[in-house]
């Protein structure tokens, strides 16, 4: 979090999230090209075990992706 303004991530204004989270490949390669994933969210339990175990820094939301509300997940981002 970034002490000048609480509640926010200590980066710049990006922010990725990632519906249909699986088995977490598809976020290396967006962190590998500096894309931070800051959430991940998916409905099946497996999937988001195995994404977590693989992303630990990841915020995880165990959802149908319609369910999750964009401006609750992105904390108004």
């Amino acid at each position: 979090m970034n002490r000048h303004f609480p509640g926010r991530w200590d980066l710049d204004d990006r922010m990725t999230v990632v519906l249909f989270a699986g088995m977490g490949g598809g976020c290396d390669g967006l962190e590998d090209a500096g894309f931070h994933v800051h959430v991940a969210i998916n409905h099946d339990p497996e999937a988001v075990a195995m994404h977590q175990a693989r992303h630990p820094h990841t915020t995880h939301l165990r959802c149908d992706v319609f369910e999750a509300d964009p401006r609750g997940v992105t904390r108004g981002r």
